[in-house]
């Protein structure tokens, strides 16, 4: 299993377009990806601009394979363009 947290900053005031292509890519990862478990976006309630994913793969070709389909793809082709900073994601290990 693969838990993964990842981190966007969206330039000040394209913080509702950056929102409503996360809310369009967990839709269609929710729907289409099985090996993703969990896939949860979240807007830091402290700083609007600071957007945070919670993702749980079944094994690390389940995150290879999201990271190359279409629509993560048509949305890291939009960084440049939304966010203030390159992405951090972090993998976790899951405690007993």
């Amino acid at each position: 299993m693969i838990t993964v947290m990842a981190r966007l900053k969206a330039k000040p005031g394209k913080e509702n377009m950056l929102a409503e292509e996360i809310a369009k890519l967990t839709k269609v990862v929710k729907d289409e990806e099985s090996g993703c478990i969990m896939y949860i976006s979240h807007v830091s309630t402290e700083n609007p601009t600071e957007f945070i994913f919670f993702e749980k793969y079944t094994d690390q070709n389940a995150l290879d394979i999201h990271l190359e389909t279409p629509h993560f793809k048509a949305l890291a082709q939009k960084f440049d363009d939304l966010l203030d900073a390159p992405p951090v994601l972090e993998k976790l290990k899951e405690l007993p």
